[in-house]
């Protein structure tokens, strides 16, 4: 790096690095570090070119590392970056592009050796690189006496935090400043990196006290509402067509910002139609400050409370400002304000990408205002569709994802409120949705179909118990309010129970067989036994029965009371497939939740078996339903709980939420890690 610096083949000879990584002392007061900073360099645009970046760089990392205990030129390198961050404010509001491309610079150097130390030492070590000194440093000290006094020692890892932070909340977002914030998220983020090289997601060292110093807490509220609202107004990256052709000093180092920090931190803009979605994929600031929120908020920080937590929890929509200030003192303070309008529809633009699912979980898992802002909405269906549509492509989605979107429905679906919007917002068309044609369906219909289907993938793939026990409480929630609900939406429902029963069936045999091998009398049944014989039959009998059991509470809920006479296509659907209960009455623990379904059936067979035509046109069975449900004697049906679930945390979160993020962290934010070193998590 340095003035002559324009690809990464020249690094390898580069007269800048010799001389950093040597084992002369530089003092921060020195010209070579203008030098230094004033590289123009051809930058890694893949990740192939980041891994050649890495291993060029190697040597001069590892020699710098060993040396900066006499020559504290790594501690030099902070400094002058510190000094000059106090006016990086100041130099954005003048237009010094010439300061600025340097300082990013600087950065770039800085987080490319501190993701050498994070990768390659403890936490304890790397931090004491922060603190090295210079022989002469150390002799001076001895001289004048202050060694003994124990003021020499100062480690630089905090006040470099801290000047990160600084940046990210008092520059203003230019043109020019754009990678300037882009490197000091990405510095916070490979900082925070050495919990991907530990086993445990609790581990919390030197390095993560920093994040909870005294300077750092004071700036946490400020931070966060940064953070969020470079989240919330997702400003692309600024165009880098710049004609490098004659010009000035000053544009020719704008031109170098364009060509070489820009694709340090890997930009791209792809061609193609326009989408409606952000793309979070893409490192820009929006995404990579909400990876940061993550990485922070879901931080254990041992005996201390996560102060970015509890900033991400207490903010509160701008337009109540005015009257906070007279609510009840028994309320805590707002950490800061947002426009909560926004938020939501950044949000709805962000659910197809991981992120952008975590924060919404967050938000209204933490977040009461929040929360009840977007259960206000009318147009709720901008978020709940993305949802769905994450559900409806599990095959193609992380695991993960489909959990968090999952838990993000079932949220929602605690709101009484909300189950009954999504049956009166219809819908015109849903193209994602292959499986059939959906025209004017509502909102509520396409709830059931994607949730009954993730079931169907879950039981027959996926065996996840995790995954359909929420998928059923969603429904669960919803089943007391459903209303007019659609042919198809009430079919799907009964042909899932029908192919539940038919497994349930299989299973049942498995089990007895594996119990009595020799009563078989079916080779092709006795070869199936030994091929399976590892399989915990009893443990797959057991959840289908848990499912079958709790979609007929569902069916129950739905199907009773004064739900009855607004779900004809139900009570349709319960008589066109009748025969899938046949084999569940044989057993003792459905006996009960089959009586309503049974009573409802026959009195509904009775009635259309008094009408002498023998064949009855789909729009006349109906009619008949109709007028029947107003005259079902209701004391004959058997009254259950309320189906009633709510989303509750582990004890322990981190343990989920720490591990997915860094895995997130490490696949999508456009820096490279060595896979090697990861030790959080499995690599896929």
């Amino acid at each position: 790096m340095g003035i002559g610096c324009s690809s990464i083949s020249q690094l390898r000879e580069n007269e800048y690095l010799t001389k950093l990584s040597s084992k002369q002392t530089i003092s921060e007061n020195e010209p070579f570090w203008n030098q230094l900073f004033s590289f123009q360099l051809a930058s890694p645009a893949s990740r192939s070119e980041q891994i050649a970046l890495e291993e060029v760089t190697e040597t001069f990392c590892k020699l710098l590392v060993d040396h900066n205990q006499h020559t504290g030129n790594f501690t030099s390198l902070i400094k002058v970056f510190l000094s000059r961050s106090s006016e990086l404010k100041s130099s954005a509001e003048c237009d010094d592009k010439l300061f600025i491309w340097q300082s990013c610079n600087a950065l770039f150097i800085i987080r490319h050796l501190c993701k050498f130390l994070a990768e390659n030492m403890t936490e304890e070590k790397m931090t004491d690189q922060f603190e090295a000194r210079s022989l002469v440093d150390r002799k001076n000290d001895l001289t004048s006496g202050s060694i003994f006094e124990g003021s020499s020692a100062v480690n630089y890892m905090e006040p470099l935090i801290v000047s990160l932070v600084d940046v990210l909340i008092h520059v203003p977002i230019l043109e020019s400043t754009y990678p300037l914030h882009m490197e000091s998220l990405n510095i916070l983020l490979v900082l925070l990196s050495v919990q991907m090289f530990v086993p445990s997601p609790t581990q919390s060292g030197q390095l993560h006290k920093c994040f909870v110093s005294e300077l750092c807490v004071q700036r946490g509220n400020m931070l966060m509402r940064a953070l969020v609202q470079n989240f919330v107004e997702q400003r692309p990256v600024p165009n880098t067509n710049t004609n490098n052709e004659g010009g000035s000093l000053v544009l020719g180092l704008a031109s170098a910002v364009a060509s070489s920090v820009f694709s340090v931190i890997n930009f791209r803009t792809d061609s193609g139609d326009a989408i409606k979605s952000v793309d979070m994929t893409k490192p820009t600031l929006g995404h990579q400050s909400a990876l940061l929120i993550l990485a922070l908020t879901n931080h254990n920080f041992k005996d201390q409370t996560n102060p970015y937590k509890s900033a991400l929890f207490n903010f509160r929509h701008i337009q109540g400002r005015q009257s906070s200030s007279n609510s009840s003192d028994s309320l805590p303070s707002p950490s800061f304000h947002i426009n909560f309008s926004r938020l939501y529809s950044t949000l709805c633009t962000t659910q197809l990408f991981e992120a952008g699912t975590l924060l919404l979980y967050a938000l209204l898992h933490g977040n009461q205002d929040v929360r009840t802002y977007i259960l206000s909405k009318t147009d709720i269906d901008t978020l709940v569709i993305p949802i769905l549509k994450i559900l409806y492509s599990a095959p193609a989605q992380n695991s993960h994802h489909i959990y968090m979107a999952l838990i993000v429905l079932l949220i929602l679906t605690e709101d009484d409120n909300f189950n009954k919007s999504v049956h009166e917002i219809k819908l015109s068309s849903v193209a994602w949705y292959t499986d059939r044609i959906l025209t004017n369906v509502s909102l509520g219909d396409l709830v059931i179909l994607v949730v009954v289907r993730t079931i169907q993938f879950n039981m027959c793939q996926m065996r996840d118990r995790y995954l359909h026990t929420n998928c059923l409480a969603a429904l669960a929630n919803m089943s007391a309010h459903f209303r007019e609900i659609n042919v198809y939406a009430a079919q799907r429902i009964f042909s899932l129970i029908m192919l539940l029963s038919k497994k349930h069936k299989r299973a049942l045999e498995k089990v007895v067989n594996s119990a009595y091998p020799s009563t078989s009398n079916h080779t092709s049944d006795a070869t199936v036994v030994n091929m399976d014989s590892d399989k915990d039959y009893a443990s797959d009998l057991s959840i289908l029965e848990e499912v079958i059991r709790m979609l007929l509470e569902i069916v129950n809920s739905c199907l009773t009371e004064g739900a009855l006479r607004h779900n004809v296509n139900l009570v349709y659907a319960l008589l066109h497939k009748r025969d899938a209960f046949e084999q569940l009455r044989q057993n003792p623990c459905f006996q009960d939740v089959l009586q309503n379904i049974d009573t409802i059936i026959g009195f509904f067979t009775e009635r259309l078996n008094k009408f002498e035509k023998q064949t009855m046109t789909i729009e006349e069975v109906h009619e008949v339903i109709k007028d029947a449900t107003v005259q079902l004697p209701s004391h004959q049906l058997h009254k259950f709980p309320e189906l009633k679930f709510r989303y509750v945390e582990e004890d322990c979160p981190e343990e989920f939420f720490v591990p997915y993020i860094w895995s997130l962290i490490f696949n999508k934010s456009g820096l490279f890690w060595n896979p090697g070193c990861v030790q959080l998590f499995a690599l896929e």
